[in-house]
């Protein structure tokens, strides 16, 4: 029986290496690329896009390696293959061998790379945890080390860049994501159990091991309801973000410095929200944590369009109230939807369930995006924040809807052993 404690530190550390090296990685490449590489509004919307499409390329492929080869397995491939595409990275930058061209093919890899990774941590946490509240911990601290980072990070690599230039960053990212990719050795999970497989189970195997996640999220009302709701919920913030900026700078008159402050106290709550997830998840359940959290995004998105047709002192009142909520909502929210899925998904299938549900939550973004500025641009900014909060009320009726189906149903356990994918 291996030493699940150890293991969970060892994957905690890891899990920091790794965020700690990839947001390195990725803003000292978007530097590289403006700065170095002189690259166009037309180069950097090509590398935003074909990072968007290595993650809806990889992420079925990872979810079923996943449950295939053993989270473990693949999340050390995956962290191998990023320390030599990071190394890469490295050489040609120091031998001012990089191009655009060569430039975009690694970032893309890296990207593939991290959906690899990023669904393989997602799903050992079962594997190491012997009761819910140490499930729930373990994912919050998992997630509030990536908030914590992706924060801390591109703040401090922005100084180091100017003063060292790529290459040192670089090899320190790669140094971070090779201490990730050995400290990935000592996690040891326990023996996944064989539980047998519910009628979803074996309706999700009929149609083949690759879309088995997709058929068990299709065929489980409450596993829909978690995926929607997280799914407007991204959908309505890619829809607040693109004109979001546009609101403070010159709507408000608050200018690029009224901004950086929003998006600094932004960050504080995010901080403070990577601080009291862990406790929270505890305390209740995910089920208890899920209403409030939906509820909550409704109010303060709200509180934005509320702002948009508030006089200047009170719309920026309102606009700190957001912001010092929104980044500790969020991330309870967010932890509390991924220990939800995990408590209630067969190990055998929760790879390909994360991936699944990833390409709906994850995949809405884009589009949220191109939703915003249209409505924006045609419609005027208020009525793109209009459908932000839109968007949040129908992720809170999808979960109300069909959240009270999958309670009236009773997911029947499990009663017969589930086929190998």
């Amino acid at each position: 029986m291996p030493d699940l404690q150890k293991s969970q530190r060892m994957l905690l550390r890891s899990n920091a290496a790794d965020a700690a090296g990839r947001n390195l990685g990725d803003f000292t490449v978007e530097l590289l690329f403006i700065s170095t590489l002189a690259a166009d509004a037309f180069d950097m919307g090509l590398l935003n896009a074909l990072g968007t499409l290595a993650f809806v390329a990889a992420t079925l492929p990872a979810g079923y390696l996943v449950d295939r080869l053993g989270p473990l397995q693949v999340l050390r491939l995956g962290l191998g293959a990023k320390v030599a595409l990071m190394g890469c990275l490295l050489i040609l930058s120091a031998a001012g061998a990089l191009s655009v061209a060569l430039g975009l093919v690694l970032a893309t890899l890296l990207g593939f790379c991290n959906v690899f990774s990023e669904t393989s941590q997602a799903a050992a946490a079962p594997a190491l945890a012997d009761e819910r509240t140490s499930m729930a911990r373990l994912i919050a601290r998992l997630a509030a080390a990536d908030q914590a980072l992706s924060i801390i990070i591109p703040a401090a690599a922005g100084t180091l860049f100017a003063l060292l230039g790529a290459p040192p960053l670089l090899a320190a990212a790669a140094a971070l994501l090779l201490a990730a990719f050995g400290t990935s050795y000592a996690v040891r999970g326990k023996t996944a159990t064989r539980p047998t497989a519910t009628e979803a189970v074996r309706s999700a195997s009929r149609q083949g091991a690759f879309a088995a996640g997709l058929r068990y999220v299709w065929d489980s009302p409450v596993l829909k309801a978690l995926t929607l709701s997280v799914a407007f919920s991204n959908l309505g913030l890619a829809i607040g973000s693109a004109v979001e900026g546009l609101f403070i700078i010159n709507e408000l008159g608050l200018g690029a410095a009224g901004f950086g402050l929003y998006a600094a106290l932004g960050g504080l709550s995010g901080l403070a929200g990577a601080l009291l997830a862990p406790r929270l998840a505890e305390k209740f359940t995910p089920r208890e944590l899920a209403l409030p959290t939906i509820a909550g995004q409704i109010v303060l998105s709200g509180v934005v369009l509320a702002a948009g047709f508030a006089a200047p002192p009170l719309a920026i009142i309102l606009l700190v109230v957001h912001a010092a909520g929104w980044g500790v909502l969020i991330l309870v929210f967010n932890v509390s939807m991924a220990t939800w899925v995990a408590e209630i998904t067969p190990e055998q299938l929760l790879g390909r369930v994360t991936s699944a549900r990833r390409l709906f939550t994850f995949g809405v973004v884009p589009l949220g995006g191109l939703l915003g500025g249209g409505i924006g641009a045609v419609f005027g900014i208020r009525a793109a924040l209009g459908a932000w909060v839109l968007a949040n009320v129908l992720g809170l009726v999808c979960y109300l809807s069909l959240a009270m189906a999958g309670r009236r149903a009773q997911d029947p356990s499990v009663d017969e052993e589930v086929p190998e994918p």
